[in-house]
């Protein structure tokens, strides 16, 4: 069941996805309601309050709206139109003039005829995203897996930017793996743990080891199905997500998210559902404004929730005159609350390696002593804090004898041929 939620109740939004087999969508805006409830597949039911200060007359068009549809609506009125509850009532509506999240969720579940589910697991959620595609994002996302599967962490890694998917040539998926666009097809009966189960994919190459490491397993949307699907509909994105939080045998799950954030919001929903944001920050002007029109888009839509956003910046390439430091202190003047992971250095010979190997090869492992691999263990670390994870293997250390030997001899590993 799909059900749009209108409100700007605290915590209302995280009570109502307890509720079993409800799929959440929550827009920030009444336009967005509108076109969600004039689409060529409607909701299955809406709840409107007016807690967002919208006139009595917005809301009844709304309601109308969604009644033409055949989707069911529910009211609540609390606030300035609090004087219309009897009238609501009178209509035959269901309304209500409750205002605490948790019994309002639950009186929208007993109109649903849903209830919570018991003992619901919630995986903590990791959003990487950017502004702009180019600046790292897929990268950043293969890194950090790597870096807490070495922690002896659980990773999913789920590649939602289905326009392109460069988790597929980075961690070289082939062809034959499943495509979680055909679960989606199946619709939302289909989109529960058991369900997306079959869809995951788990390459040998990043199995759990036993020096204690954990693995990284895959949700993969293929680009050749993305265009025979179309498009990935938002409502579709959300209720996947429900489930995807809901299964088992993770630690984590780390979100490649498109970089066109209006219209495929994920990483905002992440946010707004109590998840984190990374932001991969290279120093460069187009990069850097980039990332502050998308913390400008968070401060408008999740304005309690800049604390779980981090910056992730990324050394810039020889020749550029700004750097990391002065970037970073003019995000931190003006986006207090945010954190900073920190900062990757570029190690053009360890990416080049790995690119042109002829099987997926972890920089991490190319450069076992690099400043890259010591510095990606020193992000883990703040981001494990920063999401509350709880590794359990501690940051490697690195050897002097290491470090000094790649130093003076450089990799032993071979440059592969390239095909």
């Amino acid at each position: 069941m799909e059900l749009i939620i209108f409100s700007a109740i605290e915590g209302l939004q995280s009570e109502v996805e307890q509720l079993r087999d409800v799929a959440v969508l929550a827009p920030s805006r009444i336009d967005q309601v509108q076109r969600l409830l004039t689409g060529s597949r409607p909701p299955d039911a809406i709840y409107l309050d007016d807690s967002r200060g919208t006139p009595l007359a917005d809301l009844w068009d709304l309601t109308a709206r969604a009644q033409q549809v055949g989707a069911k609506v529910l009211l609540g009125l609390a606030g300035p139109a609090r004087s219309a509850l009897p009238d609501a009532l009178a209509a035959g509506l269901a309304a209500t003039s409750e205002r605490n999240p948790v019994a309002l969720a639950d009186w929208i579940g007993g109109q649903l005829g849903r209830r919570r589910g018991s003992s619901v697991q919630r995986l903590p959620v990791i959003a990487i995203g950017a502004a702009k595609g180019g600046i790292g994002k897929t990268f950043a996302t293969c890194v950090l897996a790597e870096g807490l599967r070495r922690r002896g962490l659980d990773v999913l890694v789920w590649d939602s930017d289905i326009s392109n998917p460069g988790l597929v040539p980075a961690f070289r998926v082939p062809a034959s793996a499943p495509s979680y666009l055909h679960l989606v097809q199946r619709g939302p009966a289909h989109w529960y743990p058991s369900g997306i189960q079959p869809f995951i994919f788990q390459p040998e190459h990043t199995r759990a080891t036993n020096q204690g490491w954990g693995r990284i397993d895959l949700l993969i949307g293929s680009h050749a199905v993305a265009r025979a699907e179309n498009d990935l509909r938002l409502p579709d994105w959300q209720g996947l997500y429900q489930g995807i939080i809901a299964l088992e045998g993770y630690d984590v799950v780390l979100i490649d998210t498109p970089p066109d954030y209006l219209r495929r919001p994920y990483a905002t929903h992440v946010l707004q559902a109590g998840g984190n944001v990374v932001l991969p920050t290279p120093p460069g002007a187009r990069e850097r404004m980039g990332v502050g029109h998308m913390l400008d888009h968070f401060t408008e839509l999740a304005p309690d929730r800049l604390e779980r956003c981090a910056l992730l910046f990324m050394e810039p390439e020889r020749g550029v005159t700004v750097t990391v430091s002065m970037v970073a202190d003019l995000f931190a003047r003006r986006y207090p609350r945010l954190s900073n992971l920190g900062v990757l250095p570029r190690e053009p010979r360890l990416a080049s390696l790995a690119d042109e190997h002829d099987r997926y090869v972890s920089m991490l492992d190319l450069g076992p002593y690099s400043r890259f691999t010591q510095a990606t263990h020193r992000v883990v670390e703040v981001l494990c804090a920063h999401a509350g994870l709880q590794p359990r293997l501690p940051m490697p250390k690195t050897g002097w004898w290491g470090r000094l030997s790649e130093q003076m001899f450089g990799q032993r590993i071979p440059a592969p041929a390239v095909s």
